[in-house]
């Protein structure tokens, strides 16, 4: 017997396709918010170079006197955490997303077992015909949970990771930039 998913949503109950209403909407807010980000990382680490003019100007004023070397330090320090901060905006619904969307899909698969002995009880009898739509319900609303969760939790890693990546970059062009002009006034 071959079930098709126009069939499926039209044997399931409100509640189930709220949940499964909920499941799209959540998988739509990740994708958005994964390219969106992925985009703007990106960005991010191409505008790096746009940084060091900055720096060379506080530098200017030579690393050896401790108050240069203290506004570079803090310099430096305010655009990792600035960074940081922007990169890091909206990372949070990824991993909520990842982290609930299995538990919205059991919800879905609670309603859709109650579906069944609903429909068991209603029917008077407990053939495999009288349950199979609330046990489908079931079964489709914990795989769309699981489909929307694996994705949302692969990008939110891969995009902290890369989000590490562009912060050590910065800090090391920092680092960098600093011991050049440290040699330079040692010359």
């Amino acid at each position: 017997m071959h079930v098709s998913f126009t069939e499926l949503w039209m044997a399931m109950g409100p509640l189930a396709k709220l949940i499964v209403g909920l499941l799209l909407a959540m998988s739509l807010a990740a994708v958005a918010t994964a390219v969106e980000r992925a985009i703007t990382v990106r960005a991010t680490r191409n505008a790096l170079p746009g940084l060091e003019p900055e720096w060379t100007a506080v530098l200017a004023g030579g690393l050896g006197r401790p108050e240069t070397r203290e506004a570079y330090d803090r310099l430096v320090r305010r655009n990792l955490l600035e960074t940081g901060a922007a990169l890091r905006h909206r990372l949070g619904l990824l991993a909520t997303i990842g982290s609930t969307a299995p538990f919205v899909g059991l919800v879905g698969t609670v309603l859709g077992i109650v579906n069944a002995f609903g429909a068991m009880a209603n029917a008077g009898q407990a053939g495999l015909g009288t349950i199979s739509a609330g046990i489908a319900e079931a079964l489709v609303t914990t795989a769309i949970g699981i489909a929307v969760a694996i994705p949302a939790v692969w990008c939110f890693n891969a995009l902290t990771q890369r989000i590490g990546r562009v912060l050590v970059e910065l800090e090391c062009r920092a680092q960098t930039l600093a011991v050049a002009t440290l040699r330079g006034e040692r010359s």
